[in-house]
């Protein structure tokens, strides 16, 4: 409560208690006097009470100088809420004895929803109060001060010997009669007692770290401490030397780490600080005492959503696993809801906070700040090593370099990133010197919303050898995979080529580049086959790389001999991608009626479903993924050929286009699609559904035409070495 608000009822408090002769007659009972610890009169001030309860404050500190009836007041709104401890019964706690009181006072007259102030409020709360004028006092020696506090504890608690224990649990009753008996040991004994268990526990783990902060034993002790605690304004404040020089900003940083976390019912900010009671996490705090610091950190690194948020940044490159778990402890760390708001470069410190402790928690990685600060208000910096780089200077291994920024579109924040420090410098280190390969995330944020995108950058060494076997030679031709993604507005290509042009291996090579791997683990060696290809030259490419949903079909084993054996064939080899498919989901998260009808193409129970399957399916993928899919059909033309075979087109034909119709016309959730045979047919007609395909022939093909078999600079580069290598049968044709 605002002083201004209290001004009238307490305004020339010094005249209403100025003392007058004992024997001047007075109203007032001299068990109101004695009760209210007046000598000789009492002016009514008990509409203080309406102003306290009609007031928003949860808190009010009151100053005025002796003699201006602070005492007064304060006993007297001890006596209208204090209730009755004893013999409670059920919603019957007033205290009849106060009530006799206040009936006489200005405050019985008030009223509130047609009840009076006395029926609603007096005698309804515990009410603990404390009087250090009188019962606690500062000695000469720091021993006999605390001896004082630890009398003055226990005649708070013995002060309240009515009270029934009986809800109390054990723990709680035993603290209580050690309070009452002063057995106990205060914050301040705990830094002194070198015989406690926790200060043992302190010395082993805690004295490097917290340099015989007295608060830390008492915080594991009571598991809870009001602190005034930084908050945290830059991340400069998480440098060892600034750290050592502030310890408090220690504080700051276990919650930041999710050691402690805030009661917010309780913060009060002040310039800046806060002024919070913290607590440890309930359900780490005896595993946190009982295995020390190492093994603490250990067993949590092998919670599964720890484990998978590190490994997603420092193995597998999980955009989604990342945004998930950055949304669900920003959400927590910021504590939404309670009504404090955060300035743009907090958000950006509870990020790059979050991000720097969890993966300081990994044993296989060192994270790197940066020492020369000149980053961009809106940007920080994090360069992650392997710790068997640093121990044998080997610069083969990936590293990760974070940059976090701000921005109310974060799909743009997360491309600013990137595109942010493009010369990959860090501090001194020129990183694509020192490295080979360097993973770059880009992690853009706008209040608890975030985004992250990752690219892949080589460093400028010339060694680089791409997966091969040792009895073929591959020739690159990754440039295709470039064209995909810089062609815009095309939706979905038909490349014809005669056979052994390369078009399945092509369409194996755009599966293993887009594809998001289902398990990261066997798929570990196989995210280095496109280091030193073409693609990987342009670092905006690598963004693409594994990130989408694939379906890819190969029609090449039709051997249908009537139209409903073709017909069949189309059934099952849809029935069986979606068999395969739901491996990789989890199916239970899809709505009902998607369950049903994946199902049911799924048993071939409904063959009306076919022709709208491929795009039913990347509708249920976007929703996983959260991406477009990517269709990739190989040999279509074979169900068309077959059919000819066999007098069955006029058939067959209609199922197919009413398929690519579906699939590559109108589909939102498509990225693009790629359709390859030997010949273009059944797919031509102006009024087909799928006239929107772009057509990419041997004789005319404006993206593709150096993608598929051999150009002309290809053959006078590797036909002497296939000629020589041939001679000397080192490889087949």
């Amino acid at each position: 409560m605002s002083e201004s608000k209290l001004k009238r009822v307490t305004e020339n408090e010094n005249q209403d208690f100025t003392v007058e002769p004992p024997n001047k007659k007075r109203k007032e009972s001299s068990d109101l006097l004695k009760k209210f610890k007046c000598k000789y009169f009492y002016i009514d001030k008990s509409l203080l009470i309406k102003e306290f309860l009609q007031n928003d404050s949860k808190i009010v500190c009151i100053t005025r100088p002796s003699g201006y009836g602070k005492t007064t007041n304060l006993i007297m709104l001890r006596y209208f809420f204090e209730m009755n401890y004893e013999n409670i019964k059920e919603n019957e706690f007033q205290n009849l004895q106060n009530k006799k009181y206040f009936e006489n006072l200005l405050i019985s007259k008030e009223k509130e929803d047609d009840q009076t102030y006395l029926d609603k409020y007096q005698g309804k709360y515990p009410v603990i109060y404390l009087d250090f004028s009188s019962d606690f006092e500062i000695e000469k020696t720091f021993e006999a001060t605390i001896e004082n506090f630890k009398t003055f504890i226990k005649k708070l608690f013995r002060s309240y010997k009515n009270i029934n224990l009986k809800n109390l649990d054990k723990y709680d009753k035993e603290q209580w009669e050690n309070f009452q008996n002063d057995n106990y040991d205060s914050p301040i004994l705990n830094t002194i007692n070198t015989n406690n268990e926790f200060y043992k526990f302190y010395e082993e783990v805690f004295l490097e770290i917290f340099n015989q902060d007295k608060h830390i034993i008492f915080l594991l002790k009571n598991e809870c401490i009001v602190k005034k605690i930084p908050i945290l304004m830059n991340y400069e404040m998480l440098k060892k030397d600034y750290i050592e020089k502030h310890r408090e900003i220690i504080w700051t940083l276990l919650v930041e780490y999710g050691y402690l976390i805030y009661d917010y019912r309780t913060i009060t900010a002040k310039f800046d600080f806060k002024v919070v009671k913290l607590e440890i996490r309930t359900n780490d705090v005896s595993e946190f005492i009982k295995n020390k610091l190492s093994s603490w950190k250990q067993n949590l690194c092998k919670d599964e959503i720890i484990k998978n948020a590190i490994d997603s940044l420092t193995h597998n490159y999980d955009e989604e696993r990342i945004i998930e778990f950055l949304k669900d402890k920003i959400k927590s760390n910021l504590g939404y809801g309670t009504g404090y708001d955060y300035y743009e470069n907090e958000f950006l410190d509870k990020y790059y906070s979050i991000i720097y402790s969890l993966l300081s928690l990994s044993d296989e990685c060192e994270v790197v700040t940066k020492k020369k600060f000149n980053e961009n208000d809106n940007i920080r910096e994090l360069l992650i090593i392997p710790k068997k780089n640093l121990k044998s200077n080997n610069n083969k291994n990936d590293i990760v370099y974070i940059i976090i920024n701000y921005n109310d579109i974060v799909k743009e924040g997360c491309i600013e990133a990137l595109d942010y420090n493009e010369n990959l410098e860090f501090d001194d280190i020129k990183l694509k010197e020192k490295y080979d390969k360097i993973i770059k995330f880009g992690i853009a944020f706008y209040e608890e919303i975030c985004d992250v995108i990752y690219e892949i950058n080589y460093g400028n060494r010339e060694e680089f050898q791409y997966a091969s076997n040792k009895n073929f030679y591959l020739i690159d031709k990754t440039k295709m995979i470039s064209k995909l993604i810089n062609c815009k507005g095309i939706i979905a290509y038909l490349i014809t080529r005669p056979r052994r042009f390369g078009k399945s291996l092509n369409l194996s090579m755009i599966k293993k580049f887009f594809e998001k791997p289902i398990n990261e683990k066997e798929n570990e060696n196989k995210k280095f086959v496109f280091d030193g290809l073409e693609v990987s030259k342009d670092r905006k490419n690598m963004r693409h790389f594994r990130k989408y949903p694939v379906i890819y079909l190969n029609f090449k084993g039709i051997q249908g001999n009537n139209f409903k054996e073709i017909k069949n064939f189309l059934i099952d080899i849809i029935s069986t991608l979606f068999k395969n498919m739901r491996n990789k989901i989890e199916f239970e998260k899809l709505g009902d009626l998607d369950k049903i009808n994946w199902i049911k193409i799924e048993n071939k129970n409904n063959t009306m479903l076919l022709s709208s399957s491929l795009s039913f399916m990347c509708s249920c993928l976007k929703k996983f993924y959260k991406r477009r899919c990517i269709i990739l059909i190989d040999e279509y033309d074979k169900v068309l050929i077959n059919s000819k075979r066999v007098n069955v087109f006029d058939k067959v034909q209609p199922i197919i286009e009413g398929i690519f119709s579906s699939t590559f016309k109108k589909n939102t959730n498509l990225y693009f699609g790629v359709i390859t045979g030997c010949y273009s047919f059944g797919l031509s007609s102006s009024n087909s559904g799928a006239n929107n395909i772009t057509k990419c022939t041997l004789l005319n093909d404006l993206y593709f035409s150096d993608c598929y078999g051999f150009t002309e600079d290809e053959l006078k580069t590797y036909y002497p070495i296939l000629i020589f290598l041939i001679a000397k049968k080192k490889v087949t044709i």
